[in-house]
């Protein structure tokens, strides 16, 4: 068995990681893989997720734990572990650090967001939220779009200058802005991703705000936590989940269904976008991401066929 480390996962080039998420929504749309629902535990503010996922070729099985008091004692919000196993064996394959793999694969996610959703020509983004998931979606726009200059938003300025200064070293061909005011970079961007978990939206429930917009929303997990206001998904012309369990799981989804902002057969299958693209052009679009465990088996698939092509990671004997 192979362990395969946060720093070997991180040596893998987006591409991969990016091709491996889309898999993900191609098995989606051929019904080729068997996903029972995360198992949610919650203890007071912190929660610990069990997800389970299985092809023709491998099954995946990760253990999250998202303690946001963390940061207080300077340790990341999310850790993890990831198991890998054959499945007509059931034998383990490899097991790797499921924090590092759910970063990129998530990074991913919001990537191939910004490709199906955003124009070619896009300029100005936003980040709200400057913590490890936001520095991943950072990259991933960067990877996708050659955008002018990127907002970085957070209440902490020194997260958000941190992680400017870290960017700048690695594309330092783009201008990076640094703020707490979360409508003054919506208001300046063209594509605004939330990677936060707050219970409250980040910015005020403004339709001028928001149209002729793309938003996604990465952070917001629970039935609790909302990072958009109403006016986003109510003025969206078009509204994807990367998973139909998000209308019961995000309240990004789940409040505005409640309250009757947004009628249910407005939402859709994120991977219908791979069978038939949509008209861009002056339209507001609204991408709600929960993650699922497909996509921890499919990176984690291609992670562990690299590993062993490269030779990458530790051999373990059981």
């Amino acid at each position: 068995m192979l362990f395969i480390s946060k720093k070997d996962i991180g040596k893998i080039s987006q591409e991969i990681i990016q091709n491996a998420v889309k898999k993900a929504y191609e098995l989606v749309l051929n019904n080729s893989y068997n996903m029972p629902d995360r198992i949610h535990v919650g203890d007071e503010q912190n929660t610990l997720l069990l997800m389970p996922c299985f092809s023709k070729e491998f099954f995946a099985t990760k253990l999250v734990s998202v303690f946001p008091d963390a940061v207080k004692f300077n340790q990341p919000a999310v850790n993890g572990v990831l198991v890998l196993a054959d499945n007509k064996t059931g034998q383990p394959l490899a097991i790797m650090d499921g924090a590092a793999v759910t970063a990129e694969r998530t990074g991913a996610v919001g990537g191939l967001g910004v490709d199906l959703l955003t124009p070619e020509n896009l300029e100005i983004a936003g980040i709200l939220g400057a913590g490890v998931q936001g520095l991943s979606q950072a990259r991933y726009i960067l990877f996708n779009r050659r955008i002018s200059k990127l907002w970085i938003g957070d209440l902490n300025l020194k997260a958000a200058d941190k992680m400017a200064r870290i960017l700048e070293k690695e594309f330092p061909q783009v201008t990076y802005v640094t703020t707490d005011n979360s409508e003054e970079l919506v208001t300046a961007s063209q594509l605004i991703i939330a990677a936060t978990t707050s219970n409250r939206p980040l910015f005020k429930n403004d339709p001028g705000l928001v149209k002729g917009k793309t938003f996604i929303s990465i952070g917001s997990f629970k039935p609790d936590m909302k990072e958009f206001p109403d006016a986003v998904i109510s003025n969206a012309d078009h509204v994807y989940v990367d998973t139909l369990f998000a209308a019961k799981e995000s309240g990004d989804i789940c409040i505005p269904l409640e309250k009757k902002v947004v009628e249910p057969e407005k939402i859709k299958a994120f991977s219908s976008l791979l069978a038939k693209p949509v008209c861009l052009e002056n339209k507001t679009c609204f991408f709600k991401s929960v993650g699922m465990a497909l996509f921890d088996l499919t990176v984690a698939s291609a992670v562990y066929k690299l590993a062993l092509k490269e030779k990458m990671g530790q051999k373990l004997e059981f």
